[in-house]
Parts: structure tokens; C-alpha cells; sequence
């Protein structure tokens, strides 16, 4: 605690200096915008590890008191807009959520030399992998609805939650590295306890973790496209060269492929619904980044599959592409955005529950989202189109700087509720936007979320930013863990000045 103690005293005057004025030096930026960081990441690695319960393990908690640093049962009672009760992880660990904070640790080993960064991480990792699988069904506990709770030493879950529900996962290389068999036992257990009939694709992004339990109709692409890009990934890795059941997967991934195909058909617009379920109306849904997602993915697979397969994913791919392009997006509307849902009959943009029609330029939570968020998912799919389909990366382009001009001359309102996670993607696209034209007023602006997201969030000299500007707790699943990663992304892109 007294290493703790000084760390926060040590950041509450690194933020009392932290630059103000244009004729700051760059390099005492470029050292402060790292120290954050690190000591964040000190932070967790000396007090925010499982200490709990009868097995003590190296994994980070993903909700504190930021004041003792230990969890906190009072916070269940804390109520946050945006975030439903039943996705939180008070007591326990989500790596889902920790992903920025995995980022920075296998980062800052290569910035800073100090090869305890990197060694935690992998410790971590390595005991989620060993421990926190379910032997009935493979899968992990992780994702929106499950968490490892410190307490019990067990997969934890709201009441009749018990539900696996994966995203895009970055740490394969060294997840295989260390715990092989438990990475091919989850690839193969999506297949056998995700998906609810393996003849016409049918699943749910909701599986049960502790049995065998499918559900169907839910079948939405975002989740088909990331379960495809996993396959492809474990089919084509060396470690699995000898599993008797490694061809299978060619099959999973053929199976979802085609139900995708499918779902376009029952829609009367043409545009990929978001699932058949007529439960929650997503029969007649279509929400747009969910489809880029699966476009992504199957461009992952693509090279797996035999030519005619291979050709017609491609395809597919660029189909989501030219749907979201052609959507009634109103970047120059006060009160638009991106039009993110839609109607599958009209193709016109439609609220349905907490789905949002709009982006916002603040505002994000359960179902809806910024534009900044959507912005750079445009960067990446300019970055992937750019040399083959110009025309469609232009696009993408200009939708993305059109964007990012709502950032450059408009500010979020203090006083209204903000998370981390707002201000981690409106830096990621200041700096996107830096790479693509290299004018320099969007590394300025970068800076300068960067400065109001620090005032707001680590104001107290704490070292862990807050789960909101309202609220004083550290809470993961707010996007603090990706806000910090993208100070030393800004940090680095300083540092090549």
C-alpha cells in the first residue's frame, strides 16, 4: 500500500503539471503522457491482482474503490447510463474488458525495457486460460455476461445468466504460445456448443458456458464473422497441424458462411439483417458496423477456402462495404451521424430498444455508439480497400474526416456524464486522421482530449482513471483501460516528431 500511496501522490503532481500552454516543450509531454501510463499499469500490477477468496491468482480485477484499491461490493448498488447491471464485473475479472489494459502491458515492455510488464501479462493470461474454461463446453468465462469471480473461484454471472458471449480477441500468438490445447479447445467448442445446428448455421451469441445448452435465431454477424475469423486462425496455425478434428472447421466456417448468404434473402431491402429472431424484432434490423465486422472477418478467411469459396466471401465482404457507403448517413445534421440501424424492409435508419438510429458525438452506451467509433472502423476499412477498390476507400476517407470535423471544433459538455471510452476513440481517430493526411492540427487535437480526459478522469491523483467523470470508482468495462492505451499511442506518435 505505501508503494501505492507514493504513486498517487507522484500523479497528482505530474497532472498539476501536465502541459497547458502551446510553448510547452513536446519532450516533457511525450514523458508525462508515459508516466500516466506506467503508473497505471504499476498500479494494477501491485494492487489490483486476485487477492480474494481461497485461490489467489494473477489476474487483474476489473472494478476498484480507487481510494483502498480493493473490490468493492458497494459498488453493484452504483448505477452508470449506458451500462446494464447484468454486463458489470464487480468482483472478478473480464479479460474482455481488460483488453486495453493487456495492450499497454505488452507495450510498454518494448518502450520501456522492463520485461515485468510483459512477464505479467503472460502470467495472467496463462492462468485465465488454464483456469477459467469450462470442461463441459470449452468455452471461456469472459464476454459480456461472465466474468472470474475472485470470491468463489468460479465463473461468475447475473442470476440465469450463464451465457458465453465472445468479441474480436487480439492475444492469439500468445495465448498459443502458452496454453495451446486450451485455444483449440475453445475453437472447437464455438462449434460444438455455440452453434445450434450445424447443417443451416443456426446459433445465438448467447451458448451456455457451464452445458451444452444452444439457443437460436440470434444469429448476428458480427459474432458469425468473429467464430469464422477464429477458426480460420486455429485452422491454419501449426500447433494444431495434428488435431484429428482440425478439417471440421473448414466446414464451421463454410456452415456460417452460407447462413449469412441466407439472411440477406429474407430481407426485403436487400441489406444483412441483424438475425432471424423474431424476439426483439431483429428479423427486421440491420445494423450496419456489425456487418463491416463480418466483412473484415470473412477477408480473414477468404485465403483459407478454395478459390470459388474464397471468391464468393470476398464478395460478400465487399457487399457490406457498398451497403454501408450507400446508407443515408448525415454527418452535417444536427442531431445525425452515421446511420447505424436500419429497417431491413426500408433500409432507412429506426430505433429499436437501445439501438440508437444515429451516431452521437459524446454520447455512448449499450446499443449505441459515437461517431469517432464508427469513424475509425472507416480507417481500417480504407486501410484494407486502398489498393484494390480505391473508389470505395475514398469513400471511406471522406467519410472518416468528415467525421473527425465535428471533433476538431466542438467540445464534450463536462457536465454531463462522459466515460473514458468516449474520449479513446475520439483520440484514436485524431491520430488515425494524423496518419492519413499528416496535418498536424489533428495531433493537436489528439493532445487535447488527451488533456481533458486526464483533468476529468485522473484528477486526484489516483493512478487509475475513473469509471466515469460522475463516478469514482475504476470500472473496466467504461473504456479506462483503452483510454490509457491510447495516451501511449499518442506517446509514441510524439515521440517519431
Amino acid at each position: 500500500m505505501k508503494s501505492f500511496l507514493k504513486t498517487c501522490i507522484a500523479v497528482f503532481f505530474l497532472i498539476l503539471a501536465y502541459p497547458t500552454t502551446a510553448n510547452d516543450s513536446l519532450e516533457k509531454k511525450k514523458l508525462e503522457l508515459l508516466q500516466l501510463v506506467k503508473d497505471y499499469a504499476d498500479a494494477m500490477l501491485e494492487e489490483g491482482r486476485d487477492t480474494y477468496g481461497s485461490e489467489h491468482s494473477p489476474l487483474f480485477a476489473s472494478a476498484l474503490n480507487r481510494q483502498t484499491m480493493k473490490i468493492d461490493a458497494g459498488l453493484e448498488s452504483v448505477e452508470i447510463p449506458g451500462v446494464r447491471v447484468r454486463d458489470r464485473s464487480i468482483s472478478g475479472a473480464n479479460m474482455i474488458h481488460d483488453i486495453g489494459l493487456f495492450k499497454i502491458l505488452y507495450e510498454l515492455s518494448g518502450i520501456t525495457g522492463e520485461t515485468k510488464y510483459v512477464r505479467e501479462a503472460d502470467k495472467a493470461l496463462e492462468y485465465f486460460l488454464s483456469n477459467c474454461q469450462s470442461p463441459a463446453t470449452g468455452l471461456m468465462c469472459w464476454g459480456e455476461h461472465l466474468y472470474w469471480d475472485f470470491m468463489t473461484d468460479d465463473c461468475g454471472y447475473s442470476p440465469n445468466y450463464d451465457f458465453h458471449e465472445a468479441t474480436r480477441w487480439p492475444f492469439w500468438d500468445r495465448a498459443y504460445k502458452l496454453v495451446p490445447e486450451a485455444c483449440w479447445n475453445f475453437a472447437i467448442g464455438e462449434w460444438d456448443n455455440q452453434i445450434n445446428d450445424k447443417n443451416t448455421g443456426d446459433f445465438s451469441r448467447h451458448a451456455r458456458y457451464s452445458k451444452r445448452e444452444t439457443f437460436s435465431g440470434f444469429d448476428f454477424p458480427r459474432y458469425a464473422g468473429q467464430m469464422i475469423e477464429r477458426w480460420v486462425d486455429a485452422y491454419n496455425r501449426s500447433e494444431n497441424e495434428d488435431q484429428p478434428r482440425k478439417e471440421e472447421l473448414r466446414t464451421a466456417i463454410k456452415v456460417l458462411f452460407y447462413r449469412m448468404q441466407e439472411n440477406v434473402k429474407l430481407s426485403k431491402s436487400g441489406l444483412l439483417i441483424a438475425g432471424r429472431a423474431t424476439q426483439g424484432d431483429h428479423l427486421n434490423v440491420v445494423w450496419l458496423t456489425n456487418n463491416l465486422e463480418l466483412a473484415r472477418c470473412l477477408e480473414e478467411a477468404a485465403p483459407a477456402m478454395e478459390p470459388e469459396l474464397s471468391d464468393a466471401m470476398r464478395e460478400f465482404a465487399l457487399k457490406q462495404d457498398d451497403d454501408f457507403l450507400n446508407a443515408p448517413h448525415k454527418l452535417d445534421s444536427i442531431g445525425g451521424g452515421f446511420a447505424v440501424t436500419l429497417h431491413a424492409e426500408t433500409g432507412l435508419p429506426r430505433t429499436r430498444s437501445m439501438n440508437k438510429p444515429y451516431t452521437s458525438t459524446w454520447s455512448s452506451g449499450y446499443g449505441y455508439g459515437t461517431h469517432a467509433r464508427v469513424a475509425n472502423i472507416c480507417y481500417n476499412r480504407y486501410k484494407k480497400l486502398r489498393t484494390e477498390h480505391t473508389d470505395m476507400a475514398q469513400q471511406y476517407k471522406e467519410l472518416m474526416l468528415k467525421a473527425a470535423g465535428n471533433y476538431l471544433k466542438s467540445s464534450p459538455d463536462t457536465k454531463e456524464l462522459l466515460k473514458p471510452n468516449e474520449f479513446s476513440n475520439a483520440i484514436e481517430l485524431m491520430l488515425n486522421c494524423y496518419d492519413l493526411t499528416e496535418e498536424k492540427k489533428y495531433l493537436k487535437r489528439a493532445d487535447f482530449f488527451a488533456k481533458m480526459g486526464i483533468d476529468l478522469f485522473l484528477n486526484d491523483g489516483c493512478p487509475l482513471p475513473k469509471a466515469t467523470n460522475k463516478n469514482g470508482h475504476y470500472e473496466s468495462i467504461t473504456g479506462g483501460p483503452s483510454f490509457m492505451y491510447q495516451l501511449i499511442k499518442l506517446h509514441i506518435e510524439l515521440k517519431s516528431l
